[in-house]
């Protein structure tokens, strides 16, 4: 199935408040994202396994898109976010991006400045002491973790 704007649009003009779209669009703001093994489907009826949550800021309503239609959406583009997520879940001594970064402390998953500067600060570092290895794990797996990797729940 493709990509379809109209039903995109279809889907979000009812959940907003404005009853034009281009209004619509400055309602919603990203609140999470969420990785799944098996295929989802975007409200514009994409096969998805990379989740956008979305919450409209005047309502308080929720819904979720792809990555694609939440960067035609609202602009944002969390290719590189979701990139960075994957390494980190394959690997918690990975370096997390910087899109990954920002968006785990604007989320509250990252806990103070400090986590966040020291994570800016080695996030190209190949070679880290043990003590800082073993905390940049403890961030990651936090993160991981507030994130959410859904596991397909039919896989035995």
């Amino acid at each position: 199935m493709e990509h379809n704007f109209e039903r995109l649009k279809a889907h979000i003009l009812p959940l907003s408040e404005a009853h034009t779209f281009n209004l619509a669009k400055t309602e919603w703001k990203l609140v999470g994202v969420e990785m799944h093994e098996d295929f989802d489907h975007c409200p514009c009826g994409q096969q998805i396994k990379e989740l956008c949550y979305l919450e409209n800021q005047k309502n308080g309503n929720k819904t979720y898109v792809g990555n694609v239609c939440v960067n035609r959406f609202i602009g944002i583009d969390t290719g590189n976010l979701f990139a960075g997520l994957k390494r980190i879940a394959l690997d918690d001594k990975a370096n997390a991006n910087e899109d990954l970064i920002i968006h785990a402390y604007n989320m509250g998953y990252i806990y103070s400045e400090k986590e966040f500067n020291f994570l800016m600060q080695t996030k190209n570092k190949r070679k880290l002491s043990p003590a800082q290895l073993s905390w940049k794990q403890k961030i990651n797996r936090r993160i991981v973790n507030q994130t959410v990797v859904r596991k397909n729940e039919n896989n035995t």
